[in-house]
């Protein structure tokens, strides 16, 4: 009974997850390796918001819900952050060709 109750339990948490996620499946959530790190402030309120999250075991830590946050709003408009990446990587070049360019004006006499 106390078996049946917990899958119970963990079904209605991957439900209200996925939810949340917009329907993100857990198997996506686990899969994908979170190998950097990032710090951030954040309000009291969001954080209190984080907190009864983890609280309720939706998500293991506050970093977990900000990642699957983070991602899932992201992943919403990946087309045009697809783009703006783009357009980053052309911006870098013109700048350090710019800097180069820069630099030789400079040497030249």
């Amino acid at each position: 009974m106390a078996e049946e109750k917990s899958s119970k339990t963990e079904g209605v948490q991957l439900s209200l997850r996925e939810q949340l996620l917009g329907r993100l499946s857990d198997e996506e959530l686990v899969s994908k390796k979170r190998e950097v790190s990032v710090m951030t402030r954040m309000s009291g309120d969001i954080v209190e918001i984080l907190d009864a999250l983890v609280e309720l075991e939706i998500f293991k830590s506050r970093s977990e819900a900000v990642s699957a946050f983070v991602e899932q709003a992201i992943s919403a408009r990946i087309d045009l952050f697809e783009e703006i990446k783009s357009q980053a990587t052309d911006i870098r070049k013109l700048r350090d060709s710019a800097k180069k360019h820069a630099f030789e004006a400079f040497q030249e006499k």
